[in-house]
């Protein structure tokens, strides 16, 4: 393991290096082989989250002053990320660095421990990769990065065998900073748990093992109260509590059981694997053809196919319990993936780190009784090489071909969403030069368009700033969660009314009221209104917005 050190240096300069790709035009030398034209724009989720980061960097307190429907800690990430780096996209670029950064090394870590220094490197490499494929995200700054961080430190951690329960309490408090990101977090607690509450550690006292073990998952359970309880008391303190129940535990609840479903969504016996599929109802390949979607596993196929026999040999070999854990992680991390029921791709770099670990450990296992001494198992372990080191090499072929072989601003089109993100990038910052007509302009958005806010440097009059498919879906159907938010909305409105409002979706009936009577339609975009006093003074300015 010592010599694998100077391989997880490599590794880490690496990863920055490969990451920085994304925004490679943003820092000036070119230092990538495609890093021409533009940086790439923040997606919905990341102009939202930097969007809330700035409120709170700015005094306002999160849920109470501005709503989202998750745990704080990500969100306090972000605002941390905007006190120290700005309002930009650099620094939301830079968020993740140091949570993929420590996660490459515990992985390593983890690796190393239970099968060696091959299998410490494969599962560095691997996990550099999975994490940053821009099919699933990767290269954004997604909340799951630093899930992955807070939860297989909570796997190493576990792993030590003659260790106090120090470090089973401070497992718990990882696993609570995960779940601080997201609730299905609490997913992976399930086989800690379970581990804990089951193995036989060395050196305790046969008699009394029924009793170590009661102990032990009682400090775990502690570790994860503790965090939890620290992050409700700051809430309270700030006057959120309620608010943050209703939004976390009501509303995220909802989510999941009152969103409707899409038009043609695949079945949820297949859904898992094929993803979303495009309004009209069609698959993206290699499940059918359609240019709106492209598959979540297009670029780490080969590998997550592999994981598949990997977990198993895992789960089911003559190894150690926590080999056995390991594989029991990826089951929980599949599960994380899927109770939602949203597939969204970046759920699936959940799956990272525990894909990484169980491939580079099958490999390396294989590798070592191939080579090792006689077996009469040759031509199996053969065969289970060969697939192994195949599937590396594909997915390493794959992340090259269709991310560093590809110009940032290109990446967001062809594998998050089209051509969207560029135009609300263009679109913002037209925004903001007009919007200087005005001496504090606000901007409202009925949709998912929050990059406008973002790049046009515009707040919102109400603090529901950001339309999901539920509340879209439930707007003007009597909901007992959604009726009291478009009322709130419509009310902030009229008593605040902006000087822009932007229709991403069709709006609900108290909005397209206000709309008839205070706004008219910019010719600069479709679904932009201005308030009616001033609609001239906008309009006037040229150019217009690319896209428009």
């Amino acid at each position: 393991m010592r010599s694998s050190r100077w391989v997880l240096l490599g590794l880490m300069i690496f990863a920055v290096w490969y990451r920085a790709h994304t925004f490679g035009p943003s820092v000036g030398p070119k230092l990538w082989p495609r890093s021409t034209g533009l940086s790439e724009p923040l997606d919905c989720d990341e102009a939202a989250y930097a969007y809330i980061g700035k409120r709170i960097v700015a005094g306002d307190v999160l849920y109470r002053d501005v709503t989202e429907n998750k745990p704080p800690l990500g969100y306090w990430i972000y605002a941390a990320a905007v006190a120290l780096g700005g309002y930009r996209e650099l620094a939301i670029r830079l968020l993740p660095l140091p949570f993929v950064l420590a996660t490459t090394a515990i992985v390593w870590w983890i690796a190393g421990r239970l099968a060696g220094g091959l299998a410490a490197g494969l599962a560095g490499w691997l996990f550099v990769l999975l994490s940053t494929d821009p099919y699933l995200f990767g290269n954004g700054a997604d909340f799951e990065h630093v899930m992955n961080c807070a939860s297989v430190a909570t796997l190493a951690l576990l792993i030590p065998e003659r260790e106090g329960r120090r470090l089973i309490l401070a497992a718990g408090a990882c696993m609570g900073l995960a779940i601080l990101v997201k609730q299905v977090a609490v997913v992976q607690a399930l086989p800690a748990a379970l581990f804990i509450a089951t193995r036989s550690r060395v050196g305790q006292d046969p008699k009394r093992t029924l009793a170590y073990r009661a102990i032990d998952l009682s400090a775990f359970l502690l570790g994860i109260a503790l965090i939890t309880a620290l992050a409700a008391i700051v809430l309270a303190f700030q006057g959120a509590g309620a608010a943050a129940i209703d939004d976390i535990f009501r509303y995220g609840r909802a989510l999941a059981t009152d969103t409707l479903p899409e038009p043609g969504a695949p079945s949820p016996f297949v859904r898992w694997l094929t993803g979303n599929a495009d309004p009209q109802g069609r698959l993206p390949f290699p499940f059918g053809s359609t240019d709106y979607l492209v598959w979540w596993g297009s670029g780490s196929w080969p590998v997550f196919l592999a994981s598949a026999p990997a977990t198993v040999y895992l789960l089911l070999g003559r190894g150690s319990t926590t080999r056995r854990l390991t594989a029991a992680w990826t089951l929980a991390a599949w599960a994380q993936v899927i109770l939602p029921g949203l597939y969204w791709p970046h759920y699936y770099l959940l799956l990272a780190p525990s894909v990484a670990i169980t491939v580079a450990i099958s490999l390396a296992d294989a590798a070592r009784a191939l080579f090792s001494r006689p077996n009469r198992h040759r031509f199996a372990l053969a065969v289970a090489l060969l697939t192994l080191s195949t599937a590396i090499l594909g997915e390493s072929y794959l992340q090259g071909r269709d991310y560093l072989w590809v110009v940032p601003e290109e990446l967001t089109i062809r594998y998050k969403g089209g051509r969207q993100w560029v135009v609300l990038r263009s679109m913002g910052n037209e925004l903001a030069r007009r919007s200087s007509i005005w001496r504090e302009p606000r901007l409202y958005i009925w949709g998912w368009q929050s990059p406008l806010h973002f790049y046009s440097g515009l707040d919102s009059p109400t603090r529901h700033f950001f339309v999901d498919n539920l509340l879209r879906d439930q707007a003007d159907r009597g909901h007992p969660l959604i009726e009291p938010r478009t009322h709130e909305i419509a009310q902030a409105l009229r008593a605040h009314p902006p000087q822009l409002i932007f229709t991403g979706y069709v709006p609900f009936r108290e909005l397209r009221e206000l709309l008839n009577e205070r706004y008219l339609s910019s010719s600069i975009a479709r679904g932009l209104w201005v308030i009616r006093e001033d609609y001239g003074r906008f309009e006037i300015q040229r150019p217009g917005i690319p896209g428009g």
